[in-house]
């Protein structure tokens, strides 16, 4: 399992990012390693919700961190046609990433296609297996050469949560180059307010069973002080944990 995509939800700052990266390099040096953030959280369950610091800013701190860190290779989920062609312009961005809620939207699958050659797509929470091939088979119409990931992130299930269906991964794996394991999301369920919770215990068991069950690799969300994120405080998983633990589990 040698797939590791890790990084704070929301992008914050390039201090932050720094201090998990100055952590996180030393276990990964030799795994097929992507630093993740994202510049917009787009899908908030509130207008009030701090989303991030926007594509400019987070742009030019991606740039900073690739002068800081001249092999490290960056993921970000992008959600419009137009901000594929800018961001494929600025040359920071390794490998692009669909968000689930759009994982089936065509144009942007396309747009994707055409400007990267290494593209994630979570797999929407409400799809089967089966129905995740058509996904990938619009990318590689575009670009046969494109390598295309799917990240699970769990399905709905009823009673409010996602549940992690390990049964899937061969499905996915018959037509996806590689499937990765969503730690942090699969754990996402609705708290009594119904605003997005999660649960970061969980989440690190997924990481200790993804090689288990066949992953090539995982997704999870990290940070200095979880309780003080900006979005997913709850999922996302203590970067102490991550520099004692993952090892173990790689």
């Amino acid at each position: 399992m040698d797939k590791i995509i890790l990084g704070p939800c929301a992008l914050e700052s390039l201090t932050s990012s720094i201090k998990i990266l100055e952590d996180v390099l030393p276990i990964v040096k030799n795994k097929d390693f992507y630093f993740k953030a994202s510049y917009d959280k787009a899908n908030r369950t509130s207008h009030n919700s701090k989303r991030g610091l926007g594509y400019i800013d987070s742009m030019l701190i991606f740039k900073d961190l690739k002068k800081t860190y001249p092999n490290l290779k960056i993921t970000t989920d992008i959600h419009t046609e137009e901000i594929m062609r800018l961001v494929k312009d600025m040359g920071v961005i390794d490998m692009v990433q669909i968000p689930a809620f759009l994982c089936r939207q065509t144009d942007l699958l396309i747009e994707a296609a055409l400007h990267f050659n290494k593209i994630n797509v979570k797999k929407g929470q409400w799809l089967s297996p089966e129905k995740v091939e058509h996904i990938v088979e619009k990318i590689k119409y575009v670009n046969p050469d494109a390598e295309v990931w799917i990240t699970e992130r769990g399905t709905t299930f009823g009673y409010n949560k996602l549940l992690v269906d390990f049964s899937a991964v061969d499905t996915l794996k018959s037509y996806a180059d590689k499937v990765i394991l969503d730690c942090t999301h699969s754990t996402q369920s609705f708290n009594k307010n119904n605003y997005t919770s999660g649960n970061r215990e969980l989440a690190k068991k997924y990481i200790q069973v993804a090689k288990t069950f066949g992953f090539d690799g995982i997704f999870a969300e990290i940070h200095p002080e979880p309780d003080n994120a900006i979005s997913d405080k709850e999922s996302q998983i203590e970067l102490s944990w991550i520099k004692d633990n993952l090892s173990l589990y790689l």
